[in-house]
C-alpha cells in the first residue's frame, strides 16, 4: 500500500512538472552596421577593383547595401598614386595598371569623414604548372577531386589561395594553404570539393577553372580563418566570428595585393 502511494505521488509530481512550460524570450542584440571593403590589386595589366558595402544584421537577408560616394585611392611605396572612380554603386575601379611583386600597396577609403586604411605587399609569383584528377572510391562509388601542381620555392615563405569555378560558377569552399610542410617541394595540392558545399559532385564533362593567388601573410590569415569556419563534418569548423581584417577602424573584409594565374581542365 505504501509502495502504491509512493508511486502515485511520483506520477502526480511528474504530471505537474511536465505541464509547466516556461517561455524564454531570447533577446538578440543588433550590432551597428560595419564597413565592408573587398580590395584587390593584381599583377595583371587591368582595371583594379575595390568594392565597398555595409554589413546588415544576421536576421536580415544577405543583401549588403552599396556604399556610394566614397573617395578611394591606392599608392605604392615608390610614390605612384591611382584614383578609383565609382563605375557602379559600391564598385570603384582604376585605370588599367599592373601590380609589381615586392612592392607594398596602400589603400585609403574616405567615407563620411572616416578614413579607412590598409596595406599589402605583393609576393613573388609562383607558377601554377597544371591540374590533374584524383579519384577516390567510397562504398563502391568513385569520387572525383582536383589537384593543383606547382613547385614551391625554397628561398621564401609562401602563402596561397585558390579559387575554383565549375562551368563558370565559383564554388563556395575556401581553398587556402602555405608552405609550412612543403617548402621547396614539388606540390600536388588537393582541392577537396563535395556536395556539402555546392550540392553538386565533380562530374565528367565539367569545365573547371582554377585561379592560384600568391598572397601575403595578413591576407592568408583572413582566408584561413574563413576556411576553418566553413568546414563541415564531425569535429569540423570553429565558432563563427569575423576573420581578422588588415583594414583599420574595425572594418570587415580585406585588401590584397597578389599575383594571379589561371588554368583550365575538363573532367573526364
Amino acid at each position: 500500500m505504501k509502495k502504491l502511494l509512493y508511486i502515485s505521488v511520483l506520477f502526480a509530481g511528474f504530471m505537474v512538472w511536465s505541464s509547466c512550460e516556461k517561455v524564454i524570450d531570447v533577446k538578440l542584440d543588433t550590432a551597428p552596421n560595419q564597413m565592408v571593403i573587398e580590395g584587390n590589386i593584381t599583377d595583371q595589366n587591368e582595371a583594379q577593383l575595390i568594392k565597398i558595402s555595409q554589413s546588415v544584421p544576421y536576421t536580415n537577408r544577405n543583401v549588403f547595401p552599396a556604399v556610394k560616394g566614397a573617395k578611394v585611392t591606392v599608392t605604392d611605396d615608390i610614390g605612384h598614386l591611382w584614383t578609383f572612380e565609382e563605375r557602379e554603386p559600391g564598385s570603384y575601379t582604376s585605370a588599367p595598371f599592373k601590380g609589381i611583386s615586392g612592392r607594398t600597396y596602400s589603400l585609403k577609403v574616405n567615407v563620411s569623414s572616416t578614413e579607412y586604411m590598409a596595406s599589402s605587399t605583393m609576393p613573388k609569383r609562383v607558377h601554377l604548372d597544371s591540374l590533374s584528377l584524383k579519384v577516390f572510391t567510397f562504398g563502391g562509388n568513385d569520387v572525383k577531386q582536383l589537384q593543383v601542381h606547382y613547385n614551391d620555392p625554397a628561398a621564401e615563405v609562401n602563402q596561397y589561395r585558390w579559387i575554383m569555378k565549375i562551368d563558370n560558377v565559383q564554388t563556395k569552399r575556401v581553398f587556402v594553404g602555405n608552405d609550412r610542410f612543403t617548402n621547396g617541394n614539388n606540390v600536388a595540392e588537393l582541392l577537396y570539393y563535395s556536395k556539402d558545399d555546392d550540392n553538386k559532385e565533380l562530374l565528367g564533362g565539367d569545365e573547371v577553372q582554377v585561379e592560384m593567388q600568391c598572397i601575403d601573410k595578413a591576407v592568408y590569415n583572413y582566408w584561413f580563418t574563413l576556411s576553418e569556419q566553413t568546414k563541415n563534418g564531425p569535429g569540423g569548423g570553429v565558432t563563427p566570428g569575423n576573420p581578422p581584417s588588415n583594414i583599420n577602424h574595425n572594418a570587415l573584409g580585406y585588401f590584397s595585393a597578389h599575383t594571379t594565374e589561371k588554368v583550365s581542365y575538363k573532367v573526364k
